[in-house]
């Protein structure tokens, strides 16, 4: 188990949600992680969930380019809990097994969208080479 989480997804293309649409889970095409860490990054498929493998307070922050006026983004828990809107950056309690995803509400048009997490102290700390 890690002793530390980062993450940053990222996706450059610009895309658009047709206004009157549901909410959209937006892919990333980039991914940085650090090993045995929150996202399964297989090195072919576009990623959009975040599992977090640790519990703690972790900061996040979600950016993207709007283009135009409307719409806008959202970083949501277990697909129910708005986190964090677009431009934005928080602190936020996360439990293990959260998952994380990126929403785009209809009517959006934006590029450069970017998701990015790191740990700052885990819940429980385990001493290397200890067990519980």
């Amino acid at each position: 188990e890690p002793l530390s989480v980062q993450f940053s997804m990222w996706n450059k293309n610009e895309i658009t949600v047709p206004k009157g649409d549901d909410p959209r889970i937006i892919c990333f095409n980039w991914i940085n992680c650090n090993a045995g860490g929150a996202i399964d990054d297989d090195g072919v498929s576009d990623m959009h969930t975040v599992v977090i493998p640790i519990a703690g307070p972790y900061l996040l922050s979600l950016g993207c380019k709007l283009v135009g006026h409307s719409g806008g983004i959202q970083l949501k828990r277990n697909k129910r809990e708005k986190l964090i809107d677009g431009g934005r950056s928080d602190i936020v309690d996360l439990n293990e097994d959260d998952v994380l995803e990126v929403y785009a509400e209809g009517g959006t048009k934006f590029k450069e969208v970017n998701l990015m997490g790191c740990l700052l102290r885990p819940r429980v700390f385990i001493t290397p080479g200890t067990t519980m």
